[in-house]
């Protein structure tokens, strides 16, 4: 199943397709415009190398056709990047491993966005999906819980030769 293509039938006022290497520049342009998002686990802004990485980067036990790496557009306009892994780690589960809205956008239409990704989620047949948010992320806890995500377990993440605190939540999708 073409996730994007999808996601599309379920989506208003905006259009979802896979981002790929083609699209380098706007990933790193776009990701570089975040840099709260990065100083939760790296010391320097994310560089060009590091955010066109995420295209390709999939956790241990995963595979590349599992992962669905997704821009989300309005009016030709990049204004969210979400990164799943499907299928993980269990199967009808999905990893988001990237939320990263425009600035821009509001509380309102992120929901919009996330409920529409939740309804073509469900279409793929997946029961839930899960995320982690940093401990010291003070956004992102509260737009989770207003969606209806849980806190399932804090554990600790290392990057190289940093630590993180983090938070999984998860979405268990109603039948």
């Amino acid at each position: 199943m073409q996730l994007a293509t999808v996601w599309n039938q379920h989506i208003q006022h905006a259009t979802v397709r896979p981002l790929t290497h083609d699209d380098d520049d706007l990933i790193y342009r776009f990701q570089s415009a975040h840099p709260d998002y990065y100083e939760h686990f790296q010391d320097h802004p994310v560089t060009r190398r590091e955010a066109i990485q995420d295209l390709d980067d999939v956790p241990v036990n995963a595979t590349a056709d599992q992962k669905a790496y997704l821009g989300v557009f309005e009016d030709d306009q990049l204004v969210l990047i979400v990164d799943l892994i499907i299928d993980y780690p269990l199967p009808s589960l999905v990893w988001l491993g990237l939320w990263m809205p425009e600035k821009t956008l509001s509380a309102d239409r992120c929901a919009e966005l996330y409920q529409s990704l939740v309804t073509t989620l469900r279409a793929a047949d997946a029961v839930q999906l899960q995320l982690s948010v940093f401990m010291g992320d003070r956004n992102a806890p509260a737009f989770w819980a207003d969606q209806g995500l849980t806190k399932v377990q804090t554990t600790t993440v290392v990057r190289g030769d940093r630590t993180a605190n983090v938070t999984i939540y998860q979405d268990k999708f109603a039948r």
